[in-house]
C-alpha cells in the first residue's frame, strides 16, 4: 500500500480507539484527572497507545469503566469517557462490578496523586491511595475473585496503612504492583547494577516539592541500592535536614558532582532555593542520601560509590520532563500484570521507600533529627 493509499483508506477499516472488544477489562480509580496530571499521562497511554524508543504499541487491555473521586474545572475525565465509550461510576464498587452485582473486571489501576487534598503535619498531601485500595479489595474479597492490581506512587500517607496494603496484599494474593516511574525511566548512561556489587556509599539527586518529587528519588535509589551484596536489610535511621545546614553534613562532594554531571536538561535559574535533603543509614552499615535541589537541577540523578572502584557510578534517569513519554513504561508494565499476573517489582521495595519518605518528613517537624526507624528492617 502506498502512503497516498494509506491516507485514503475508508475509516471502517482503521483500528477503533484502542479498546478492542475482546480485551481484557480493566477498572481505573483515579484522585482527578485534568492536563498533565499522574492520570492524563497514564490513562492517555492506556487508552490509545503509546511510543517507546521509536516503536509505537497499540493497548493491550480494554478500560471499561472508572471511579473519579474530584472534577475540577479544567476536568478530562467526561470528555475522555465520552470519546472512549468508557463508564464513569459514582462508587469503586460500581466501577468494578460495571453496575452488576460481581467483580466484572480483569484488572485495577489506582492512580491514586493530585487533586485537591489537605497535606498532614508533616507535610503529606492526604490522597486516599490507602481509602481506594481498601474498597477495590473489599469488592474481591466479598465477590471471591482476585485481579491484578496497579497503585501508583508510594502506598499511603500513614504508615500503618502502607503496611496494611501489604499485609493485605500478601494475605489475599493479589498480583499487584506499585510505586514510582522512575526506576523503570531510561538512565542516560546506561547503568544497571550487576546482583553482588559492593557499594559504599550511594546518592539520589531530586527537585521541587519535597513530598510529592523526592520520593521519585527515593524509590530510584533504592531500585539500585538493592542490588547490593547481601541483598536489603532495611534502614537503621533516617533525618530530614533543610537549607545551609545541608553542606555541613558531610554529603559526599565527590557523589554530587558525578551526579550532577549526568544532567541533561539545563538547570534552573538560581534564585537562592534552599537545599533539602533526605539521608539514609542502611542496617548493613551502607550510607545514603537524597538531595532535593531545586536550584540546580530538572533532572533525576544518581551516584554510587563501588568498594575497590575509583571513578564513581553515575547516570541521569530521564524524564523528558513535559512529553511524559517514560510512562509508557508504567503502562506497559499494568498491562503485563494483567495479562501475567507476575508483579514486576518487588513490593517491599515500595514499602522501604514508602518508610523511608514518611520518616524523612516526620523528621523534619521534630527538629530535623535522626530518628530510628526499626519499623523499616525488611528484607528481600
Amino acid at each position: 500500500m502506498t502512503r497516498r493509499q494509506w491516507l485514503h483508506t475508508p475509516a471502517l477499516f482503521w483500528p477503533a480507539h484502542g479498546q478492542g472488544a475482546d480485551l481484557p477489562r480493566v477498572a481505573c480509580i483515579l484522585n482527578s484527572y485534568f492536563p498533565n496530571s499522574h492520570a492524563d499521562v497514564f490513562m492517555g497511554r492506556l487508552l490509545e497507545g503509546y511510543r517507546l524508543d521509536g516503536v509505537s504499541h497499540r493497548p493491550r487491555v480494554r478500560v471499561a469503566s472508572m471511579y473519579v473521586d474530584q472534577f475540577p474545572s479544567n476536568d478530562m475525565a467526561r470528555e475522555q469517557a465520552a470519546e472512549y465509550g468508557v463508564t464513569i461510576y459514582p462508587s469503586i464498587a460500581g466501577a468494578l462490578r460495571m453496575g452488576g452485582q460481581k467483580l466484572a473486571v480483569d484488572g485495577v489501576a489506582i492512580i491514586g496523586e493530585h487533586g485537591n487534598y489537605p497535606r498532614t503535619a508533616r507535610g503529606n498531601f492526604q490522597y486516599p491511595r490507602w481509602k481506594h485500595f481498601d474498597q477495590v479489595t473489599r469488592v474481591m474479597r466479598e465477590d471471591g475473585r482476585v485481579v491484578p492490581l496497579l497503585n501508583d506512587k508510594y502506598l499511603a500517607y500513614e504508615w500503618e496503612d502502607a503496611l496494611k496494603m501489604v499485609e493485605r496484599v500478601r494475605e489475599m494474593r493479589i498480583p499487584f504492583m506499585a510505586g514510582s516511574t522512575l526506576p523503570l525511566t531510561w538512565r542516560r548512561p546506561p547503568l544497571e547494577f550487576p546482583r553482588g556489587i559492593e557499594l559504599e556509599e550511594a546518592l539520589a539527586v531530586s527537585f521541587s516539592d519535597l513530598e510529592e518529587h523526592a520520593y521519585h528519588a527515593v524509590e530510584l535509589l533504592q531500585a539500585m541500592v538493592e542490588r547490593r551484596r547481601g541483598g536489603e536489610t532495611g534502614v537503621a535511621q533516617v533525618r530530614c535536614v533543610e537549607g545551609d545546614e545541608v553542606w555541613k553534613l558531610g554529603i559526599s562532594e565527590e557523589l554530587l558532582r558525578a551526579a550532577l554531571s549526568r544532567r541533561v536538561n539545563p538547570p534552573p535559574p538560581d534564585q537562592g532555593q534552599k537545599p533539602q535533603a533526605i539521608l539514609v543509614r542502611y542496617r548493613d552499615g551502607l550510607k545514603a542520601a537524597i538531595v532535593n535541589l531545586n536550584s540546580q537541577t530538572r533532572d533525576y540523578l544518581f551516584a554510587a560509590k563501588e568498594k575497590g572502584r575509583r571513578e564513581p557510578h553515575s547516570s541521569c534517569f530521564y524524564i523528558q520532563l513535559y512529553l511524559h513519554n517514560h510512562w509508557g513504561f508504567m503502562v506497559r508494565n499494568f498491562e503485563d500484570l494483567v495479562l501475567t499476573r507476575k508483579p514486576p517489582n518487588p513490593v517491599e521495595r515500595t514499602l522501604l521507600a514508602t518508610g523511608v519518605t514518611l520518616f524523612g518528613l516526620e523528621s523534619r517537624v521534630r527538629g530535623q533529627r535522626w530518628l530510628d526507624t526499626p519499623q523499616l528492617a525488611i528484607s528481600y
